[in-house]
């Protein structure tokens, strides 16, 4: 593991990190920081009494509940938006308060909100599903105001989707789903999900819950209880897949920026998935991939009070520093911890 410097910041998640200045959720209210957490600025309040006053009391009923934010975009317009319990929340430019544009029904949220090069939004259902019912992706155009299905997946295609991202490098929106084999689909649009183009599908290599854009090829780690997890990468001409690094777990966040990505473990035990510490991978190139961070699960059941892991948010790379928060770990649950990539 790598020897490095680090703060931790008590009682606050970080959601965004734009221009050196750190978004992060505290309950339910969004405060910003422009030195590094060493104080903070109210960004807004969300607009919703149940889970709010739950986010708000207790952190070990925010963990049972899911009352928590997920997800923190700082859209084109100027305006923001962020997934939270049931619903997507947005807070106009210069406004304080986060009101809800999108109900969520099935599920507690979705995994993600991406928003493309024309400042269009989309978000794909996420949800138990064990009939296999009809998935949906919803698409906004009017920067999350309202929201209508652009895209449905069928009876029997699939479980549920882990997420939609927009790659920079080739214009195109991308889509993974998941779970079974069978199930497990990378594809992508380039009209909207007019039509869909599935670049790889099978078993649990191609169960990904996050993608990683480089100019040459695409970057994920595996989301399997069933198989090793694994660090992937697709060349983007050839399709060739290259298996990089063997992981402790199942990968539910990831980030990069630039050249360098980073890669978190969860602690979801099964068969194959022992390890009950989350970890941190680092890579300057996408190629090599060496251990930077762990922690220890905590003592609560994590059926009921969530999986052990580590949380990177939009910007997570961001001048010479990792951010990431901790979530149901030793000392660090409802924290957000800045490490320095320098001299590693």
């Amino acid at each position: 593991m790598m020897s490095q410097k680090f703060k931790i910041l008590s009682g606050y998640c970080v959601l965004n990190v734009h221009k050196n200045v750190i978004y992060a959720a505290k309950g339910y209210k969004i405060f910003k920081s422009f030195d590094d957490g060493e104080s903070w600025a109210l960004d807004g309040k969300i607009k919703d009494l149940k889970y709010g006053m739950i986010a708000n009391s207790n952190r070990l009923l925010a963990r049972l509940f899911r009352a928590e934010v997920t997800n923190l975009l700082l859209l084109q317009d100027g305006s923001r938006l962020l997934t939270a319990k049931k619903g997507i929340f947005i807070a106009q430019k210069n406004e304080k308060v986060y009101k809800k544009s999108f109900s969520v029904t099935r599920g507690n949220r979705p995994m993600n909100v991406c928003e493309d090069n024309k400042g269009f939004l989309y978000f794909g259902e996420y949800f138990g599903n064990p009939e296999r019912g009809e998935v949906h992706i919803y698409k906004s155009i009017d920067t999350g105001r309202s929201w209508e299905i652009c895209y449905t997946f069928p009876n029997k295609r699939i479980r549920h989707i882990h997420g939609i991202f927009y790659d920079e490098y080739e214009d195109l929106v991308w889509f993974a789903t998941g779970d079974d084999d069978g199930e497990c689909i990378i594809g992508h649009t380039d009209d909207g999900f007019d039509t869909i183009k599935i670049f790889k599908e099978g078993g649990q290599k191609y169960r990904a819950v996050q993608l990683l854009f480089f100019k040459d090829f695409i970057i994920y780690g595996t989301d399997t209880e069933f198989e090793k997890n694994y660090i992937y990468r697709i060349d983007r001409e050839s399709a060739e897949e290259h298996r990089l690094q063997e992981l402790q777990g199942s990968v539910l966040s990831s980030t990069y920026t630039g050249k360098r990505a980073a890669i978190s473990t969860a602690v979801e035990p099964s068969e194959v998935n022992h390890d009950l510490n989350s970890y941190i991978w680092f890579s300057d190139d996408g190629f090599e991939w060496k251990e930077l961070y762990k922690e220890k699960k905590d003592s609560l059941h994590l059926k009921y009070f969530q999986y052990g892991r580590f949380k990177f948010p939009i910007g997570a790379i961001n001048d010479g520093k990792l951010l990431f928060s901790g979530h149901a770990l030793k000392k660090i649950d409802n924290s957000t911890i800045i490490i320095s990539l320098h001299n590693r």
